[in-house]
């Protein structure tokens, strides 16, 4: 079974905090209490996919210490993994889960896609620098028996 995961600071965590202080002002020990408690759950939260090549199915996942919380969904027919260059621009609708560097317009990511032969064409594995990419890009295609493109440069080419 092929297993990745992410650790996820999340901000809820500092909020927890914030609540703690307040109730703690208020002498309120068991909102308190049960503030730290569920900081201390959302401070260890990892994001991950698992995938069952044997039973052809992937589960995308939250994890928070021990608790698991995704679904198994099933799998097409996988043909091969590929790695892609994204530009990330420091002007931006939404947020994003990366920090900018200071000074420039933009940045480069690189994400890990599993193309498949179903109605979802790709599902996305994971997302960061080109060097750790890469590494994993090629750990999943050995795991599943497939070929490994690069497609993060203008020379595509396939390194596996």
């Amino acid at each position: 079974m092929y297993i990745y995961e992410k650790y996820n600071f999340r901000v809820f965590t500092l909020m927890m905090a914030l609540m703690t202080a307040m109730f703690l002002g208020f002498s309120e020990f068991i909102g308190a209490a049960v503030s730290i408690l569920i900081g201390v759950l959302v401070t260890f939260s990892y994001q991950g996919i698992r995938i069952d090549a044997e039973h052809r199915r992937f589960m995308k996942y939250d994890r928070f210490l021990r608790l698991r919380i995704g679904r198994w969904e099933k799998m097409s027919t996988p043909s091969y993994v590929t790695i892609v260059r994204i530009n990330l621009s420091a002007i931006r609708t939404m947020a994003s889960p990366m920090v900018m560097p200071e000074g420039k317009k933009g940045a480069r990511a690189y994400k890990v896609n599993l193309v498949v032969e179903g109605e979802e064409r790709y599902i996305h594995i994971c997302r960061g620098s080109l060097q750790k990419m890469t590494s994993e890009a090629l750990r999943l295609g050995r795991h599943l028996n497939l070929r490994v493109l690069d497609y993060s440069t203008h020379e595509k080419r396939w390194i596996l």
